[in-house]
């Protein structure tokens, strides 16, 4: 199975896993004492939305944009405050699972048109998963998911006006979108990827491909991966001649 299967089964299946561990361990503390937002009650909103988006999923037509990204919003909210039970009760044994959940769920809305408002459990999952792969071919799967998630990404988030905030989803797909490009050595990929941060990114990207000339510059590569970073790092050079 791949490591991010898109099917609802599995997406539910995982949520199901996360979600009992969060009732287990506050049955074990009591820490969460509200009912209306305490885990027996996330867990019934995650039921109802389940059932839903199973039969949306065998339904051949598809709702339009506006109706799937208000679900979208809806669903990624669940999983935001799943997040927030299972820090609030120390859990962290399924810190890899709710990246998988993020991530899973955030592609299952993309590939029926969603427009994506709420993107920061999934930046934030996209680059744990990353962090955690050595296999190429998977690294380069995790690359062209995330440029599915950041053509997904509302207007109001590809401006990228506000750019005090440097864990702000937008950046950090990005950036992990070339990280995972540059580590898959597909030298394609690569091209293609830093072609689109050229558009997306440009304010990151002399600092990024001298990182990624100086990892190079250490390893053994192939010289036509060394060469596309070369290549980027001397059209954006990290410091202005003089």
């Amino acid at each position: 199975m791949s490591l991010l299967t898109t099917e609802m089964s599995a997406i539910s299946n995982l949520a199901l896993e996360i979600m009992k561990r969060v009732i287990d361990e506050n049955e074990k503390t009591q820490k969460i004492q509200d009912e209306e937002k305490g885990p027996l009650a996330l867990a019934a909103a995650f039921s109802d939305f389940f059932e839903l988006a199973s039969s949306l999923e065998q339904q051949p037509k598809k709702l339009d944009s506006e109706e799937i990204s208000e679900i979208a919003h809806y669903a990624m909210d669940l999983v935001d405050r799943l997040e927030s039970q299972l820090w609030y009760l120390d859990i962290h044994d399924h810190r890899d699972n709710l990246s998988r959940l993020f991530a899973r769920l955030a592609l299952w809305f993309i590939r029926r048109n969603a427009v994506m408002e709420n993107l920061q459990g999934t930046a934030n999952s996209f680059a744990i998963i990353v962090n955690g792969l050595n296999d190429r071919k998977e690294l380069a799967n995790m690359s062209r998911f995330m440029d599915e998630v950041l053509e997904s990404a509302s207007d109001e988030i590809k401006i990228d006006e506000d750019r005090s905030d440097p864990w702000r989803p937008w950046r950090v797909l990005n950036l992990n979108s070339g990280v995972a490009a540059t580590r898959s050595l597909e030298a394609e990929l690569m091209k293609s990827t830093f072609e689109k941060m050229e558009r997306r990114l440009p304010y990151d990207l002399p600092g990024f491909f001298a990182d990624g000339k100086r990892q190079m510059d250490a390893q053994d590569v192939p010289q036509e991966v060394r060469d596309i970073m070369t290549s980027f790092a001397e059209k954006w050079p990290d410091k202005p001649p003089h």
